[in-house]
């Protein structure tokens, strides 16, 4: 079965009628005649505010439905849960708190379902904290105080994501400590994997728009992934 993975930084927006990166995701769904949409907004504490924008891309799209679950608010049974994850054609995951996100969705089996939906060829993915949480290790300022820390995470393919490498300067300090590979994504633009294959798609919002490559043993020297394309061919897939 085709495996489906989107890491992406920050910058993706749902109201723009043609977002190359919304496109390019909405491309790796299969079939298309009736796609269904499930939208997790938990990392941003399940608030709905982009709930209609999310709604009128689906639409436009023509996905036959689209399913906002706000896990920490309403006590879906896990019936329902398994349903609607293991059913959808296309899910996506938006940013904000690591710990909070890796909480509820352990606390309702929901991370479970992702990679059995995953592992069934759904197209899954996300941005910033909603991307490094299928990742083997989390990088978020959710620790005290808004400290910045490691947490271990789904582990779908095995690296450390930083989503915002740009206005993310202590995360190459702290990364020589760990003992993964790691990606840097300038905002705006996402790391794309499909059965093995990676790319990289540029929104072309962000002038930096940069993509790193630090692989465990060389973590204090980044490579730009424009530059050195190369390196592309070279990165594991699976854990």
């Amino acid at each position: 079965m085709s495996k489906k993975l989107i890491l992406g930084s920050g910058g993706i927006f749902w109201d723009n009628p043609a977002d190359p990166i919304l496109e390019h995701i909405y491309s790796l769904i299969d079939d298309k005649t009736a796609p269904r949409l499930v939208y997790l907004p938990t990392a941003g504490r399940d608030n709905p505010n982009d709930e209609s924008e999310v709604n009128d891309w689906a639409a436009r799209h023509g996905f036959a439905s689209v399913t906002h679950l706000y896990l920490s608010k309403i006590p879906y049974s896990h019936a329902f849960l398994e349903r609607t994850i293991l059913g959808a054609s296309m899910i996506y995951c938006c940013g904000g708190n690591l710990k909070f996100l890796l909480h509820h969705w352990r606390r309702t089996g929901v991370d479970k379902l992702l990679r059995r939906a995953y592992d069934n060829g759904v197209v899954v993915g996300g941005q910033s904290s909603g991307a490094m949480c299928f990742c083997a290790h989390g990088y978020d300022n959710c620790g005290p105080g808004g400290a910045y820390m490691f947490l271990d995470t789904l582990a779908f393919v095995p690296y450390i994501l930083c989503p915002h490498f740009e206005d993310w300067p202590e995360f190459l300090e702290d990364v020589k400590k760990q003992e993964y590979d790691a990606i840097g994504l300038d905002n705006d633009i996402i790391f794309s994997i499909v059965d093995g294959k990676f790319t990289i798609v540029d929104s072309h919002r962000n002038p930096r728009h940069t993509a790193y490559w630090m692989p465990a043993d060389e973590v204090f020297r980044p490579h730009n992934l424009y530059r050195e394309p190369q390196y592309l061919d070279a990165m594991a897939f699976e854990v």
